[in-house]
């Protein structure tokens, strides 16, 4: 992994190095961006932007979540639902994000509009994960849940759900980072006050773009933590169920 990173950092300060002059200014060197995380760390604004991009984020990455299971256990067991709700969510996986992005920005408060993008991208990935491993449920257990004379309200609660349960997790993990890029997306094209976002679309208008990449790299890290921790927290789950068998 640390091998990994020093070789690019390796071919960034390389490739910086190597280019002419008048496309440095588009290309700094690792130090430079180092120098502007540093000096942007320093700063209150910095914060409260990480903060605010963060709870954006992670709101309608919750949000999105919960409806997708939500609609992935109604289509999976209401046929009216499914004739309903499937098709949609087919389009929304289908639309380009920032088609989405700009439309929406007609309608909703700049500020709660990464909230909505975010939702609007995780939920048809976890509905279709739902959706899909209720829908070829086990024959086995559903045979089993037949001779226990387990009611279809019990067996969806106690044995359907609970079994693709780390399917949702899986897909929740790959959920973040695109609710990461989304939710930034939306705050570059929309520029809500405080916001990651917006200091990346200043900081490219200023042609400050060390602060660019410093930004960029914030927003890589911050992906790549959460993914971690739900990660994490889905191996100490399948630890704990493992030390009880």
């Amino acid at each position: 992994m640390f091998l990994a990173i020093a070789f690019w950092l390796l071919v960034w300060e390389a490739a910086s190095f190597i280019i002419s002059d008048n496309l440095k200014l588009f290309l700094p060197s690792p130090l430079l961006v180092l120098k502007a995380i540093i000096r942007l760390v320093s700063t209150r604004a910095y914060i409260y932007s990480v903060f605010l991009t963060l709870l954006r984020i992670f709101c309608g990455f919750i949000c999105g979540a919960a409806g997708g299971i939500i609609l992935g256990i109604l289509t999976s067991n209401i046929k009216f639902f499914d004739i309903i709700i499937s098709p949609a969510m087919r389009i929304i996986r289908a639309v380009p994000v920032v088609s989405f992005i700009i439309l929406a920005y007609l309608f909703i408060n700049v500020d709660y509009l990464p909230v909505f993008i975010c939702f609007l991208m995780v939920m048809p990935l976890v509905w279709q994960t739902v959706h899909d491993k209720i829908k070829n449920f086990d024959r086995n257990l559903n045979d089993m849940c037949a001779v226990f004379k387990i009611s279809e309200f019990k067996k969806l609660f106690l044995v359907k759900i609970p079994s693709v349960a780390d399917d949702i997790i899986s897909t929740m993990v790959s959920g973040i980072g695109l609710a990461w890029k989304s939710g930034v997306a939306a705050e570059v094209i929309c520029t809500p006050q405080i916001s990651l976002g917006r200091n990346i679309y200043r900081a490219k208008g200023n042609i400050n773009y060390d602060e660019v990449y410093a930004l960029t790299i914030t927003v890589v890290i911050l992906s790549l933590l959460i993914e971690y921790l739900i990660k994490h927290i889905y191996r100490k789950k399948v630890g704990k169920k493992n030390d009880r068998v």
